[in-house]
């Protein structure tokens, strides 16, 4: 018996080893016989050696660098199907066209190349400054959108008409977002909407109404975009203007610290005040028959007290200050702002525009104040007076920015729409 084990244990070693080479080499066959990620998408439909409705889609593509682009791309992929579907289900002959289908594909292409940031000029791809340029100018993003809609027109044109007898809903929400309630589309839409509950098929002037109030509602939502898009550059070069001038002014106060002197000289304290430092001064005793010259001493030693107490950092503290105060009211404010689905972020705009201009306001404030221009004001007693007011000047941009507030919420609530209710205004 023990010498009959021997003899089986490698006759089982041997079946257990070749079952491992067996299954090793038929994966290494089926590894060089499987195809390449993207060699396993569809191939499209090819006329005249181009295909009709653009290059396959390829899950293996990366995250792109914005939403808008991945959106973008999503919304290209989607319309591609349902331009395949058209073509093998719509018994029109807008829908069998080579034409007409190269011109859907050329449209989503250009829809994919600029939102994967792929856009060319002469077979060379843009240089950072072009993309920067368009980047400002929102051209991508207009480029796919426009494309995407007409794309969108273009397939109600060919789809069958039960196709475009369901999507009438989804076009009247659309149109009812972006139209005047007296627009005469969106009133033939509401009309039309009415007609289908009875199942009764669209006319080819029905359908052409359909479109003809989509391609409106599109093209009402691009003008409300670009007016955002407009707004937000505003709000960028009033920032990028304004950051210059509260640089020049701080450096300005270390050269010449004298020059902008924001300091008080409160009479009955004895003293000069200034940002952060206080220098005692008594003026001359006054007589009853003050000359001219005992006026021009006392002038004279104000201006060596001043010139003693102001500091060549007095201005860049103020700004400092100002520039505090303005952060903490806009994010105060941030409770008032909301969300958007644009690329343009008017919230990040206004924000960054309130940090230069509060600086400024608090120098501005107390350069009013120790002119002597709000009465009463023109005596602070102590340095921690003259910081306790730059805080309150700084804060005061926001009185100066709520109607640039209440603009971009107004530009906000157009690119959203309104509701069946809502009304627009014509534009």
């Amino acid at each position: 018996m023990p010498n009959e084990r021997s003899r089986i244990a490698p006759t089982w070693a041997g079946i257990i080893a070749g079952a491992v080479l067996v299954r090793a080499f038929g994966a290494m066959g089926a590894s060089r016989a499987a195809p390449e990620p993207a060699a396993v998408a569809d191939k499209p439909v090819v006329v005249d050696d181009k295909p009709l409705l653009g290059q396959p889609f390829t899950p293996g593509r990366g995250p792109t660098t914005a939403a808008w682009r991945e959106e973008a791309i999503t919304r290209a992929n989607e319309l591609e199907g349902l331009a395949e579907w058209i073509a093998a289900t719509s018994d029109r002959p807008a829908a069998s066209d080579p034409k007409l289908l190269i011109y859907v594909r050329e449209h989503l292409a250009a829809v994919r190349s600029t939102a994967a940031g792929e856009d060319g000029k002469d077979g060379k791809p843009l240089s950072w400054f072009s993309k920067v340029v368009a980047a400002w100018r929102g051209a991508g993003h207009e480029r796919a959108l426009g494309n995407l809609d007409v794309v969108e027109a273009t397939l109600l044109r060919m789809a069958p008409d039960s196709f475009v007898s369901g999507e009438v809903p989804s076009v009247q929400a659309h149109v009812n977002r972006f139209l005047p309630l007296s627009d005469p589309r969106r009133v033939r839409v509401s009309e039309l909407s009415l007609k289908l509950v009875g199942d009764a098929p669209l006319t080819e002037r029905e359908r052409d109404a359909v479109v003809a109030a989509m391609h409106a509602a599109n093209s009402q939502r691009r003008r409300d975009l670009l007016r955002v898009r407009s707004f937000r550059n505003v709000m960028f070069s009033a920032t990028a203007a304004l950051v210059p001038l509260v640089v020049a002014l701080a450096l300005f106060g270390l050269a010449r610290p004298t020059a902008i002197p924001l300091c008080f000289n409160p009479v009955e304290k004895q003293k000069v005040v200034c940002p952060t430092a206080e220098v005692a001064f008594v003026s001359p005793a006054a007589t009853t028959d003050r000359t001219q010259t005992a006026a021009a001493v006392q002038q004279r030693d104000l201006d060596d007290a001043i010139r003693e107490a102001a500091k060549p950092g007095d201005i860049l503290l103020i700004e400092i200050i100002g520039l505090i105060a303005a952060v903490v009211a806009g994010t105060a404010g941030l409770r008032n702002v909301r969300g958007t689905s644009t690329p343009y972020s008017l919230a990040v705009a206004l924000a960054l525009l309130k940090v230069p201009l509060g600086a400024l306001t608090a120098v501005l404030g107390l350069i009013l104040m120790s002119g002597g221009f709000v009465p009463g004001l023109s005596a602070l007693d102590t340095s921690a007076q003259i910081l306790a007011w730059a805080l309150v000047f700084g804060f005061s941009q926001q009185l100066l920015t709520r109607l640039v507030d209440q603009r971009a919420s107004s530009l906000l609530d157009n690119v959203g729409g309104r509701g069946a209710t809502g009304e627009r205004h014509s534009s």
